[in-house]
């Protein structure tokens, strides 16, 4: 070959060199996927720099691994069988641990060549490149070449292979990056989707009853969260009123609230006394539940005739009933939270709320608020800042979400914080 051919030649493949690495350039901006585009890169990657095979492990930060993502030649499958490399072990761990490019003409002659694969796969390794992929700064991988089909690999095909990682390093990020923001979309959705069944499931108002007003007030302390309340007109004329707290957060809780408040409506329309309407819904739920689900509530019924209530209590916060000179707090639940024991057996108290008296209902979202210098707000300090309230269920409300609202301050809000206030006029 004359010297004008070898230098056809030469420019030949240095133009196809040139169209790979635009290629590859271009499914750097097209592809978002990370998977599809690990592996069209590997394939263009083997052609590009004329290799046997090529294959890509990113760093795994938390186990300080390496982990096998893709390659091209017909060795995937063992290659998968490896699935993990030590940092630090073999050509492709010191390259990682080192953030050096490694060319080999001769892996054989190298101590920290591990000839394991060959042995278990029957493949010769003769040569190959080794390169980090790093994006800002920091280790996402290992990219490496195998068997030049012609020779050695050269000088230049290692500055070309470190050229063409920083493009392949970018891709990964921005795949990353892309998937990372998917990811935040689909979970803003399952919120959004989460919390408008929850609302959905609330009370828009409650009903007016001559003699009587009620105030409520929830904040979750995410977007969806496991309180509720409730109140349903019965059948024979008397009103329920319910708060309660499911075990857990976010979106599971909101999911399972709207099953527990189907079946608290359902057990509500057959009426009975407050004990007998929580026993019936304590075994529908404790043949629901799963996974230690349960669900700490009060059940309030009032017969607005006499001003009699009846309240039951399933493991939840005992009721406060704000006296004209006093603050009584009702004893401890009579039975535990409904959800976990088939055969409980609850029990209920009678009282009846006389003119100008209030019965507060709340969940432990409100004591155990903290605030900045992680003091919690207590049962004392509630009991205290009642003995101080206005005398009607809505101006006493707006005083206490105020007074919690000071107390928190800045402090990021930990659970949900719910409250009813029935009062007689």
């Amino acid at each position: 070959m004359d010297r004008e051919t070898e230098l056809l030649e030469h420019f030949r493949k240095d133009n196809e060199r040139l169209r790979t690495a635009l290629k590859i350039n271009q499914l750097i901006a097209g592809e978002l996927k990370l998977g599809p585009l690990l592996k069209q890169i590997m394939e263009i990657t083997q052609s590009l720099m004329q290799a046997e095979s090529c294959s890509l492990f990113l760093y795994d930060e938390k186990s300080g691994e390496l982990v096998f993502h893709a390659c091209s030649g017909d060795k995937e499958d063992q290659l998968r069988e490896i699935c993990r490399l030590p940092k630090g072990s073999g050509i492709a761990g010191w390259a990682a641990e080192n953030l050096q490019t490694v060319r080999l003409t001769d892996v054989y002659a190298d101590p920290r060549f591990n000839s394991e694969f060959d042995r278990e796969t029957g493949f010769v390794t003769r040569n190959m490149i080794c390169t980090p992929l790093i994006a800002h700064g920091k280790l996402i991988g290992i990219s490496q070449v195998i068997n030049h089909e012609d020779g050695d690999f050269t000088a230049a095909d290692e500055r070309l292979m470190e050229s063409l990682v920083q493009m392949v390093a970018i891709a990964i990020d921005n795949a990353r990056i892309h998937e990372r923001l998917m990811q935040q979309q689909l979970l803003q959705h399952d919120l959004e989707l989460a919390k408008s069944i929850q609302e959905s499931f609330l009370p828009n108002e409650m009903p007016q009853i001559d003699g009587y007003q009620v105030a409520y007030h929830m904040n979750s302390a995410f977007e969806v969260g496991g309180d509720f309340y409730d109140t349903v007109q019965l059948q024979d004329g008397r009103t329920a009123y319910l708060i309660g707290d499911i075990s857990g957060k976010g979106v599971s809780a909101a999911m399972i609230m709207s099953t527990v408040l189907s079946d608290l409506r359902m057990e509500l329309t057959h009426g009975g006394t407050a004990a007998s309407i929580l026993n019936r819904f304590n075994i529908s739920l404790c043949k629901k539940a799963k996974n230690g689900m349960f669900v700490s509530l009060i059940l309030m019924i009032l017969d607005a005739k006499s001003g009699e209530l009846e309240i039951a209590n399933a493991g939840h916060l005992p009721p406060v009933h704000i006296l004209n000179q006093s603050i009584w707090q009702h004893d401890e639940a009579s039975g535990p939270p409904a959800g976990i024991i088939l055969d409980a057996d609850y029990d209920f108290t009678r009282l009846v709320l006389e003119p100008g008296e209030m019965v507060l209902l709340y969940t432990d979202g409100i004591t155990e608020a903290r605030n900045s210098d992680h003091i919690m707000l207590g049962a004392g300090r509630l009991l205290a800042w009642l003995g101080e309230c206005p005398e009607t269920p809505e101006a006493c409300m707006d005083f206490l979400t105020e007074r919690i609202q000071a107390f928190i301050g800045q402090a990021t809000q930990s659970d949900d914080i719910t409250m009813l206030i029935l009062g007689r006029s």
